[in-house]
């Protein structure tokens, strides 16, 4: 199992919305289609061609659950 597919496992398992971390986040996203569309201070603004977008903070590595259940439901 390559670096990619472990990360996209792991945020579309529903038992795994902590320990997630920001990098992994960005990473699954970009693989999907998602492109980093600027933001403001800490958070980075990402979007979809077909208009899906989400903001993600970026305080500290890991992210926090609810975040983690956003991107789950934007990926399925």
């Amino acid at each position: 199992m390559s670096k990619s597919e472990k990360a996209i496992a792991k945020i579309l398992k529903d038992q795994s919305d902590h320990n997630v971390t920001f990098k992994e986040a960005v990473f699954v996203l970009q693989r999907k289609g998602f492109i980093l569309d600027g933001g403001k201070g800490s958070h980075q603004v990402f979007r979809h061609p077909d208009g899906r977008k989400i903001v993600l903070p970026c305080h500290g590595n890991q992210l926090k659950p609810i975040y983690i259940r956003q991107i789950r439901k934007l990926l399925k």
